[in-house]
């Protein structure tokens, strides 16, 4: 049987695997507020003591795999399977990010230089492959912080303390 020309094998496949990614994400959520690091090997040890899993963000990450999937489709070329592991990283960690700062209101400096990190590696993978895509990722790093740096500065003029915190 398929969905828009996909297996629903694989859907089932990447939908598992969106929760396995959510058991961890949940895990780390709980790390980044103790602003540890978070280290896979104590993944076990944190499970078994005190780690609640919170099974809405396994399901979320789930289902945002299942229509990225969806949308995407399966990729036949190294651009589009680049594309699809890309937004693979990024939802977790935008999850993350989404969730912990409804719940305390701020978003972890780690958390935010994963993100970034990441992005520079993916700027540089693709720029393997064609050199104006990187230029273009660059740029839109440049811009996207820039704007918060002006926010930064702006709030902070007219709050007359941080507007943005750095934690």
């Amino acid at each position: 049987m398929y969905i828009n020309n996909i297996w629903v094998i694989y859907y089932l496949l990447i939908g598992i695997v969106g929760l396995m990614v959510g058991k961890v994400t949940s895990w780390a959520n709980t790390v980044y507020i103790e602003e540890k690091t978070p280290k896979i090997r104590d993944f076990w040890k944190v499970r078994k003591e005190t780690f609640k899993m919170q099974y809405i963000i396994m399901f979320i990450i789930a289902i945002l795999y299942i229509f990225l999937l969806y949308f995407t489709g399966l990729p036949n070329n190294f651009m589009k399977s680049l594309n699809l592991i890309k937004f693979m990283v990024l939802i977790p960690m935008l999850v993350s990010s989404f969730l912990i700062d409804l719940k305390y209101r701020i978003i972890p400096n780690r958390l935010n230089m994963l993100i970034f990190e990441f992005g520079i590696i993916f700027t540089f993978i693709f720029g393997i492959s064609n050199i104006s895509i990187a230029q273009d990722m660059l740029i839109g790093c440049l811009v996207g912080g820039g704007i918060f740096l002006g926010i930064t500065l702006i709030g902070g003029l007219i709050a007359g303390k941080e507007a943005m915190g750095l934690r």
